[in-house]
């Protein structure tokens, strides 16, 4: 199995009721977007960026390759609270694509802990440069100034 070598770019998202909690894309070419941290009561902005970091390599060394057989939507039944959906989307050239879905109630039991290991090391992994970002004055993020 060398799946995990013809992916290029994942998307994770979380969301609980009408509202994206968290927003993490990360592709080989070192691009990166997140927004929020997961929590619904956190109003974060979408960060769009490029790492130099290798982001998506460390992301990648943390999943697990057996993953990959088991790709489709997952309802959990009998759900209690507010309905939320974990998707994580693995994708390639070619039509590489391996896609995860669990649709599940807040107050019920989860998604599967291989797919809650996959957004966790996303998020840790992402973390530092998101907090970052929002750190960042918006007058620098806007670009070189030819002025100053």
């Amino acid at each position: 199995m060398h799946e995990k070598l013809l992916i290029d770019k994942v998307l994770i998202t979380l969301e609980v009721g009408e509202k994206t909690c968290l927003f993490i894309l990360l592709g080989k070419d070192g691009t990166l977007h997140r927004k929020g941290d997961g929590n619904p009561a956190h109003e974060l902005p979408l960060q769009r960026g490029h790492s130099t970091q290798r982001h998506f390599d460390a992301f990648m060394m943390t999943v697990n390759e057996g993953i990959f057989m088991y790709s489709g939507v997952l309802r959990l039944p009998n759900p209690v609270g507010t309905l939320c959906s974990l998707t994580i989307i693995f994708q390639g050239p070619n039509e590489v694509d391996f896609s995860f879905r669990v649709i599940y109630g807040a107050d019920s039991d989860g998604p599967p802990r291989e797919l809650v290991e996959i957004l966790i090391n996303a998020v840790k992994l992402t973390e530092g440069w998101y907090q970052e970002q929002l750190t960042e004055p918006v007058e620098e993020k806007k670009g070189w100034k030819f002025w100053k």
